[in-house]
């Protein structure tokens, strides 16, 4: 297994690759004992993307119901308008090679030809995390590869890496 990286080279540091579609990308991935870094990450991001935008409508909300006896009721379209805000936000999460998540804990992406993250290709990364049964899938599939890639990486071919 040529392309599944020993935790103790990955922790050194040293450069490995990862081979996809013939070319081969030096990496630093991260080893399965420090796929804790990758969930961290991804909770931040939800902390951030979810967060703020669902903060902002219950104080918007919350303001109307104590300023007024009778609130509007386009008032629950802000819930919904705040739900549409973290989708966007989640699905573009990654472009510009890292989430918010992933700077704080040093992570990156790239794409598999070396090539810097864009839009499209965080939507397609992340657009498997909306879907309720799959997010599983891709769940487990960060702990089972030896090179932690998950669906929405290989299908988006990009690659997660640290320093």
């Amino acid at each position: 297994m040529p392309d599944e990286p020993s935790p103790r080279t990955a922790r050194e540091g040293a450069h490995l690759e990862i081979t996809e579609g013939g070319k081969r990308v030096p990496s630093g991935t991260l080893p399965r004992e420090r796929s804790w870094i990758r969930i961290a990450a991804f909770g931040v991001d939800l902390i951030v993307l979810a967060g703020v935008p669902l903060l902002l409508a219950t104080a918007i909300v919350f303001g109307l119901l104590v300023a007024t006896p009778d609130p509007p009721a386009a008032a629950v379209d802000g819930f919904r308008a705040a739900q549409v805000v973290f989708g966007l936000l989640l699905l573009c999460r990654d472009a510009g090679g890292a989430s918010p998540g992933k700077r704080l804990f040093g992570l990156y992406l790239v794409r598999t030809d070396g090539r810097p993250v864009g839009v499209l290709t965080s939507i397609v990364r992340n657009l498997p995390l909306l879907m309720p049964v799959w997010n599983l899938v891709e769940a487990a599939s960060v702990l089972r590869r030896g090179d932690g890639r998950r669906p929405g990486d290989r299908a988006a071919r990009t690659v997660l890496l640290e320093p």
